[in-house]
């Protein structure tokens, strides 16, 4: 099977979009199939017994799940974890088959080279908490656009596939019907230069709770999920 994406989980909120009755196809997967987590995984957030049972039943399921992180994230609890290499990138493993893949890298996956760059803008911040229900880090730091700079140079600036949580400037219009409920930031404006100096075949990207193609080569998820390469979602 090889390489899935999905959009947002938001801890237990969304998580049941995987269960056997919603995703049929998982239950024919191995740990050595990946399922990518588009950014707001949110099961590394307080550590309560909720979060914990739904993270022992994601270690549980065939496949190996990774993920980007979003804007929704305990960033202080990520970061607090060892760092390890796998894949040729660096990550977060927090379990065995559950991973964190950090901001900037890439990775090879099934034969394909993926970079990912997490984080991304909270438009609810004002009613949220700092320090409990916001983290500052939820943008890059200038440290870690540097180290995809650098990495995607070590790549001559080519790449198969790139997954984000938030998307380019140019691109947001097109993942709403009617107005737009986000503005430009400073990752969304460095998301439009990556779009003029990376060479790759596809991009997917999670925060903006649609589904949709977006063209030829963009494909914001949030419930659906695709195999690595294609646009279009997976057969039940």
């Amino acid at each position: 099977m090889g390489v899935l994406v999905t959009g947002d989980l938001h801890g237990p909120t969304d998580i049941h979009k995987l269960s056997a009755s919603q995703f049929p196809l998982g239950r024919t997967l191995t740990k050595d199939d990946y399922l990518i987590v588009a950014g707001d995984f949110g099961l590394v957030w307080n550590f309560g017994a909720e979060e914990l049972w739904w993270r022992d039943w994601l270690e549980n399921r065939p496949w190996t799940t990774l993920f980007v992180d979003g804007n929704h994230e305990n960033h202080e609890a990520l970061s607090s974890m060892p760092v390890t290499e796998w894949h040729g990138g660096l990550v977060h493993r927090v379990s065995p088959s559950v991973i964190h893949l950090m901001r900037g890298e890439v990775f090879d996956l099934d034969g394909s080279s993926v970079f990912v760059m997490g984080g991304g803008t909270s438009v609810d911040r004002a009613w949220r908490v700092p320090g409990e229900s916001w983290w500052p880090q939820e943008m890059p730091s200038d440290e870690e656009l540097e180290r995809g700079r650098a990495n995607l140079d070590a790549r001559g600036w080519k790449v198969d596939y790139v997954v984000t949580h938030e998307c380019a400037t140019s691109v947001i219009p097109a993942c709403y019907d009617g107005e737009v409920r986000q503005g430009a930031d400073r990752l969304t404006e460095w998301f439009d230069g990556l779009e003029h100096a990376l060479l790759f075949k596809l991009w997917y990207f999670g925060h903006h709770h649609a589904d949709r193609a977006i063209g030829p080569d963009h494909r914001c998820l949030y419930y659906d999920i695709v195999r690595l390469g294609e646009l279009a979602d997976v057969e039940s």
